[in-house]
């Protein structure tokens, strides 16, 4: 009999449990198993916060965002109030903000990863683009928001604890970052 979305869930947080329990105890098959796990979508989050800005950073940023979750991991409360996903994608956040902060970052074409794919239809590739153009030119924070949302299917209240903002911020600017993103893809051919 398969397994269900819901059991394959079910067990996929008793692996990342346990996994969680042999890393915090310095196991370093278990680091890796967690980096394995969470590089993805550590990378993708860091490329989509630094779009056009600082996306040459990307790889570093996320090599020093497990630097961090290792050194910090013996730490982790499995039971406090984060999820594990939600506290390495925070910390990931915050030095993909911090990164944007620098005077000395330059400003680059946006371009998705894997834009080039030769696979991908003519018109996903398009709109893909004018996505990421469109969430490139939002403004840091809300841009922040709306790809911790969006992407990455954080709620309101861990959206907040990562950037240290209140929920009606949080709100707030995702609803601005929404219709920003409306009005730069109304008029698009895609």
């Amino acid at each position: 009999m398969p397994a269900t979305p819901r059991t394959a869930r079910a067990a996929a947080g008793v692996d990342d449990e346990l996994t969680l329990r042999r890393a915090q105890k310095g196991d370093e098959r278990a680091w890796r198993d967690l980096i394995a796990r969470f590089e993805r979508p550590v990378h993708a989050l860091i490329w989509r916060l630094l779009a056009g800005r600082a996306q040459h950073r990307a790889e570093d940023l996320t090599q020093e965002t497990f630097v961090r979750v290792l050194r910090a991991l013996p730490s982790f409360d499995p039971a406090g109030k984060a999820r594990l996903s939600s506290w390495i994608l925070t910390i990931a956040t915050r030095l993909a903000l911090n990164e944007l902060r620098r005077p000395d970052h330059r400003t680059l074409a946006a371009e998705p990863p894997g834009h080039d794919r030769a696979d991908a239809p003519l018109e996903r590739q398009r709109l893909g683009a004018a996505i990421a153009r469109a969430v490139a030119a939002l403004p840091e924070g809300q841009r922040a928001v709306l790809v911790l949302r969006e992407y990455h299917g954080l709620d309101y209240e861990e959206i907040a604890a990562a950037l240290e903002l209140d929920v009606g911020t949080v709100s707030s600017r995702l609803t601005r970052a929404r219709a920003a993103l409306r009005a730069a893809l109304e008029g698009l051919d895609v």
